[in-house]
């Protein structure tokens, strides 16, 4: 699933739930969708305290420049973040904490289903060796 379709929610775009209507059908689906909506935002917010536990993890790496991977979770671009710390994580040769906080991100995401990101492949190999 790309994180990026989703832009005009995470922007408050209001226009999950906002739509007046008459009729019980199309108010069910207005509840349905805000239920919807309740559940991505959750959702996102797993994923962030993911991402955050291992950004943490690896601050203290002189070599670590974290700068990018700040700037895509302050857009809610989630899944570049990922990308981002994958990729610094295995510059930094990070440890298994890390590795299981990318993990726990990648799974609320869905990034494992087919076809699986080069990102997700090398998040599960480095936590598959660090453990």
């Amino acid at each position: 699933m790309c994180w990026r379709g989703f832009g005009g929610l995470a922007a408050g775009s209001g226009e999950v739930g906002s739509r007046r209507s008459k009729g019980g059908a199309k108010r069910r689906r207005s509840n349905q969708n805000a239920a919807v909506t309740e559940d991505l935002y959750a959702s996102w917010r797993r994923t962030r305290r993911h991402l955050a536990t291992a950004r943490a993890d690896i601050s203290d790496q002189p070599e670590a420049d974290l700068s990018d991977a700040d700037d895509f979770i302050e857009h809610n671009e989630l899944g570049l973040a990922f990308d981002c710390l994958v990729e610094i994580g295995d510059e930094v040769n990070a440890r298994a904490e890390f590795w299981r906080a990318l993990d726990g991100a990648a799974r609320e995401m869905g990034l494992y289903e087919e076809p699986r990101s080069g990102s997700a492949r090398l998040c599960l190999e480095r936590l598959a060796a660090a453990e």
